[in-house]
């Protein structure tokens, strides 16, 4: 008689415990039907608290090229004109302002030098290379505008130049020919200011166009040339995310 009556409490508490388990699965699974799905906002217009970074390239001019030689045996053979590349990385620091890294490269080639000697003119030829590294802010005015497609931007800030210069000379005397190369560096501190546009054609992406000033000027002659300063104008695509 007590066997049976264990058996069927056990039976009630086995049939409670697995009526228990069927609602409350059935009751998570009510649950998880009934909670909205997760909400995908749209990706933001204009460029209000986005990070920007991307490329521009464009003409380095530099008219004054050359004229700070004062020695009247020393003369240069240059186009003052070269392209500049920069590649940019502006992230955003508050409200209307980005923090703005930029690293340029100029390949000033095709340079020559001629030098007046008792002996006769010698002539050397080569190349300059500079790479400007910067860092400062950009302002968009009306960055809050996030309609507004064509939103104005002005940059300054301080540079690192560096400079190289890689030069091949004949030289004539009494004994013959000889040929040469040489090879030397510079560092220079400098600064730069701009103003432009960012043109913004979708959410994540921007194109871009600025007039800037490089102040570029060396100690000591890079290519017999101390003053590279001039102005860039530069045209180039950003990608724009938060």
């Amino acid at each position: 008689m007590k066997t049976r009556i264990h058996y069927r409490l056990m039976s009630l508490v086995a049939t409670f415990i697995l009526a228990s388990l069927i609602l409350t699965g059935t009751a998570s699974a009510q649950n998880r039907r009934r909670q909205p799905p997760p909400v995908i906002k749209p990706p933001t217009p204009g460029i209000w608290q986005k990070n920007a970074g991307g490329a521009m390239l464009g003409p380095w001019f530099t008219d004054e090229l050359g004229r700070d030689i004062s020695d009247p045996n020393y003369r240069l053979s240059a186009t003052s004109t070269a392209f500049h590349l920069e590649l940019f990385y502006q992230p955003h620091l508050t409200g209307n302002l980005n923090l703005d890294l930029n690293f340029g490269t100029v390949g000033r080639g095709d340079l020559r030098v001629t030098i007046n000697t008792p002996s006769g003119p010698v002539s050397s030829f080569g190349d300059a290379t500079l790479y400007p590294i910067g860092l400062g802010v950009m302002w968009f005015p009306f960055a809050r505008s996030e309609r507004t497609r064509v939103q104005p931007m002005f940059r300054a800030g301080g540079s690192l130049i560096i400079g190289t210069e890689r030069l091949e000379a004949i030289i004539e005397d009494q004994f013959g020919y000889y040929y040469g190369v040489s090879s030397e560096s510079r560092v220079a501190a400098g600064f730069y200011a701009a103003t432009g546009v960012y043109w913004v054609l979708g959410s994540q992406f921007a194109l871009t166009g600025n007039v800037k000033y490089q102040h570029a000027k060396f100690s000591k002659e890079l290519f017999g040339v101390r003053d590279y300063s001039g102005v860039q104008v530069l045209i180039g695509a950003a990608y724009l995310y938060r």
